[in-house]
């Protein structure tokens, strides 16, 4: 039986793909007409539909063009074991990395949540599950004027704990050595102009939480939340959401919610 050609255009809708296709794995000598007309016209066959099955099988599992015109030349099955074996690896490795970035939008979306649903509300109660933190940095009482947090040099999630006897920047991680304690926790969220703020605002919630009969304890933790930091007239507002650890008997006229 005589062997039928096909023109690219006619070759490429069997094949379901694109004359661009055909041109360029021609060009790489990855897969090659079967014959070229003296117009310069691509011929090809049906059984070469096999090979163009192949490319496209080892490109849907992620192998380069390089590595499949590599292996489609020498033929070689311990080659082809070695790049998928590669490839596998690959994936597992893309895997965990997705892994992390589903996390880390899953985090920030609930952090984000929260911060606005408190923000300019005054002081809240609320629920805050046990948390571990790696602590970056810390903070003497002559610290410089200006402490620069931000997501370039200290990643996401990162925060500072105000003390009374000092102060040292946060990242809460889960394999950190701190431990962030549970509990009922008297927070205030809001805005306010970037700068040395934050031992001001740890004093005047602590003053608020003794007027309220609520007993403060440990130290007063300030979140910081640059996406969602506005800018007003040239100046960047700042928001912070401080928090600290209390121990509530009497509650009273203070608003409740769940962290």
């Amino acid at each position: 039986m005589e062997e039928k050609f096909f023109q690219i255009t006619e070759f490429a809708q069997i094949a379901r793909t694109s004359r661009k296709t055909l041109q360029y794995y021609d060009e790489l000598g990855l897969f090659q007409p079967a014959a070229v007309g003296e117009n310069g016209y691509r011929y090809y066959t049906l059984p070469q539909l096999d090979r163009l099955a192949v490319i496209a099988a080892l490109r849907d599992m992620g192998l380069s063009l390089r590595e499949i015109k590599a292996y489609l030349q020498c033929g070689d099955g311990e080659k082809l074991n070695s790049l998928l074996a590669a490839q596998l690896d690959r994936a597992d490795q893309l895997m965990e990395q997705l892994r992390r970035r589903k996390a880390l939008l899953r985090e920030t979306l609930s952090d984000n949540r929260l911060f606005q649903s408190l923000c300019g509300r005054g002081c809240q109660l609320l629920d805050w599950p046990p948390l571990r933190a790696a602590k970056l940095m810390d903070l003497e009482r002559d610290r410089p004027a200006c402490v620069v947090v931000n997501y370039i040099t200290d990643g996401l999630r990162t925060g500072l704990c105000v003390q009374e006897d000092g102060q040292f920047l946060y990242q809460r991680r889960e394999d950190g050595e701190l431990l962030i304690p549970g509990g009922t926790y008297l927070c205030l969220c809001e805005l306010s102009k970037a700068g040395p703020q934050e031992g001001r605002q740890a004093v005047r919630l602590r003053e608020y939480a003794a007027r309220e009969g609520l007993g403060p304890e440990g130290g007063c933790f300030v979140e910081y939340n640059d996406l969602l930091s506005p800018q007003r007239e040239g100046q960047t507002l700042q928001m912070r959401l401080l928090r600290v650890r209390v121990t509530a008997a009497d509650i009273v006229n203070i608003g409740r919610s769940a962290g």
